[in-house]
C-alpha cells in the first residue's frame, strides 16, 4: 500500500490511553491523539500527519511523516502504523472493523400468479464493504385472497428491520407458492461480518383470470359525413372499407371485465368483419369482436362477441339507386383478412352463384332474385326499389311504436327449438307476464340497460336492440354468454317475449320464470 495516498478522508477515533511522548529537539513535542485508530470499513484514512497528533507545533508538522503503508483498509483487521519525527518512529494501531449492515433495495409488494419466488424478487443492488449472501428465511401465509383489499396493496411497503438473525442455513434462493392467497415471506442479506438486513414483502399470488361480460350488442355510428355524390364505386368491399373508418372502435366499451380481486384490469380488442350488407334502410355491418382481458398478476380470459354496427344518416335508398345494385359483402372466414367475398344479390361478381337457397321476403330464392334483378332495365330497376319502400311504408310492422307479436312468436319457437337442440324441456308463453315484456320493450328505448328490469316480477331478462329479425336477434343471443344462459336455463319453465318498433329501431326483450 502507498504512504499518504488517500485523499477526501474520514477516520473515526476511538478514545484509548492519552499517549504523550516529548520531542528530541528544543521544545518541541510529537503527542499523538491517539494509540489506537478504529476505521469502518469501506471508509477511508486521513493522509493529513495533523489528524493523528495532538498539539503540534508547525516544526513538527511540517517535518514529521505518517507512514500507514501497513495498513489494508478493505480488509477488516489490525494494522500498525507510524508517525515519524527526528529520526524518531511514534507507532500507532489502525483497527479496521464492520459494523454495518448491508443495504439493497426492497420491492414494496408482489402480485402474481401461483408460481416460483425468488430472492431476486425481493431484494435486489445489494451495497456493502464485505462479502454478502442473500436467501429466503420465512413464509407465512397472512389472509385468504378474497379477505384482501387490491387498493390497500397498492399502498404497501416493504418491512426493512435488523432484529432476528438467521443462519446461511435457513436461506433458500426461492419458494413455491401455489396457493391463492396473501403471504409475508421475509428475505435477508448478510455480510462476511454477521451483520445482516431483513426485507418483509407481502406477496398475493391470485390464479383466477378476470370474467368479460358482453357489454355492446350494437353500435350506431353517424355515416351523415359521407355524401353519395362522391362515392364513385361500386365495390360493396370499398364501401364497407369507407364506412368501417368513420368509427373510433378503440374507444367503445365492447364488454366489461369483472374480478373478485384485481380492480385494475386491461382490456383489448381486435375486430374482424364478418358481413357488411348495404341496404335500402341504413348499413349494416356485423363484427366478431374478440376480447381480452388480463389482470396485473397476468391471469387472462377472452371472448369472442358478434355486434351489429348500423351507419346511420347515409342515403343508403340513393346510393343504391345511383348503382343500380343491391351490395353485401361476407366473410367466409372465421379469423384471418377483413374483407371477403363480394356478392351482388347473392351473385359473384365473376357470375358464378354464392347465394344460398333461403326464400326470401318476395318469395324468391337469392340466385332467382338476382337473376330478376339483373334482368331490369334501369328505370325498372328504379320503380322496383320505390316499390320496396311504398311497401315497407304500408306495412303495419313499419309503424312508429307497433308491437311486431309475429316477430315475438318466432323467438319463441326459435327459443323452444335451442333448448330441444340442447335436450331441455320446451318452455310455455306466459301470458300474465307478456304486458311486462310489452313495457320493458318500450323502456329500453330511453334507457337500455336492465335498471328497471323486474320491479315486483322475479325475472330473468334477455334484452337487445336494432336486430332487424327474428333470425339476427336470436343469433346475437345464442353467441352472448350470458344471454345464452338464460335461453338454455333448466330451471325456467315459463317466457314472454316482446319486439317494439319505434320507427328506425327495433327493440326486444326475452323475460323468464320459473
Amino acid at each position: 500500500m502507498k504512504k499518504t495516498s488517500y485523499k477526501n478522508t474520514q477516520f473515526v477515533l476511538i478514545g484509548m490511553a492519552f499517549l504523550s511522548v516529548a520531542g528530541l529537539t528544543g521544545c518541541s513535542k510529537v503527542e499523538l491523539s491517539e494509540s489506537t485508530v478504529t476505521l469502518e470499513l469501506g471508509e477511508e484514512l486521513s493522509d493529513n500527519v495533523a489528524d493523528y497528533l495532538e498539539n503540534s507545533d508547525k516544526k513538527v508538522l511540517s517535518s514529521a511523516e505518517l507512514d500507514l503503508s501497513a495498513v489494508d483498509e478493505s480488509k477488516v483487521g489490525s494494522y500498525s502504523a507510524k508517525i515519524s519525527y527526528n529520526n524518531k518512529d511514534y507507532p500507532f494501531t489502525v483497527n479496521v472493523i464492520d459494523t454495518t449492515a448491508p443495504e439493497c433495495e426492497a420491492t414494496d409488494y408482489l402480485y402474481i400468479q401461483p408460481g416460483t419466488v425468488k430472492v431476486d424478487d425481493l431484494i435486489r443492488n445489494i451495497k456493502d464493504a464485505s462479502e454478502t449472501s442473500s436467501g429466503i428465511v420465512s413464509c407465512e401465509k397472512k389472509n385468504d385472497l378474497a379477505a384482501c383489499v387490491y387498493t390497500e396493496m397498492l399502498k404497501e411497503k416493504a418491512a426493512i428491520n435488523f432484529i432476528l438473525p438467521y443462519d446461511d442455513s435457513d436461506y433458500q434462493d426461492s419458494i413455491e407458492l401455489t396457493e391463492e392467497g396473501c403471504y409475508a415471506v421475509t428475505a435477508q442479506v448478510k455480510d462476511s461480518e454477521g451483520n445482516f438486513t431483513n426485507v418483509t414483502t407481502d406477496i398475493y399470488v391470485d390464479g383466477t383470470a378476470p370474467e368479460l361480460v358482453e357489454n355492446l350488442m350494437h353500435l350506431d355510428v353517424d355515416a351523415s359525413s359521407i355524401n353519395v355524390d362522391d362515392i364513385d364505386t361500386d365495390d360493396a368491399e370499398k364501401i364497407a372499407d369507407m364506412l368501417h373508418e368513420l368509427p373510433n372502435f378503440t374507444d367503445a366499451e365492447w364488454a366489461v371485465a369483472s374480478d373478485a380481486f384485481c380492480q385494475d384490469n386491461k382490456i383489448s380488442y381486435k375486430f374482424e368483419q364478418k358481413s357488411f350488407n348495404l341496404q335500402k334502410e341504413n348499413p349494416i355491418e356485423v363484427l366478431n369482436v374478440h376480447c381480452t382481458v388480463e389482470d396485473h398478476a397476468g391471469n387472462a380470459n377472452e371472448a369472442d362477441y358478434e355486434v351489429t354496427v348500423t351507419y346511420i344518416g347515409l342515403d343508403a335508398a340513393a346510393l343504391i339507386e345511383k348503382m343500380g345494385l343491391i351490395l353485401q359483402t361476407s366473410d367466409d372466414t372465421s379469423k384471418g383478412e377483413k374483407s371477403g367475398n363480394v356478392n351482388v344479390a347473392g351473385k359473384k361478381q365473376t357470375g358464378e352463384y354464392k347465394g344460398n337457397d333461403t326464400v326470401n321476403d318476395l318469395g324468391m330464392t337469392d340466385a332467382e332474385f338476382a337473376e330478376m334483378f339483373d334482368s331490369m332495365t334501369p328505370e325498372e330497376r328504379e320503380a322496383f326499389i320505390i316499390s320496396l319502400g311504398e311497401g315497407d311504408q304500408a306495412n303495419d310492422t313499419k309503424e312508429p311504436g307497433y308491437y311486431n307479436s309475429d316477430y315475438a312468436q318466432q323467438v319463441f319457437a326459435m327459443v323452444n327449438q335451442e333448448r330441444a337442440n340442447n335436450g331441455l324441456a320446451a318452455l310455455t308463453w306466459d301470458s300474465s307476464m307478456t304486458s311486462y315484456s310489452d313495457r320493458r320493450a318500450k323502456e329500453i328505448t330511453t334507457d337500455f340497460s336492465h335498471n328497471s328490469a323486474g320491479g315486483e316480477m322475479n325475472v330473468g331478462e334477455n334484452i337487445a336492440k336494432g336486430a332487424i329479425s327474428p333470425d339476427m336477434v336470436m343469433d346475437g343471443w345464442m353467441r352472448s354468454d350470458g344471454h345464452r344462459a338464460n335461453i338454455l336455463n333448466a330451471n325456467y319453465t315459463k317466457i314472454s317475449v316482446s319486439c317494439y318498433y319505434d320507427g328506425s329501431t327495433y327493440y326486444w326483450v326475452q323475460n323468464f320464470a320459473y
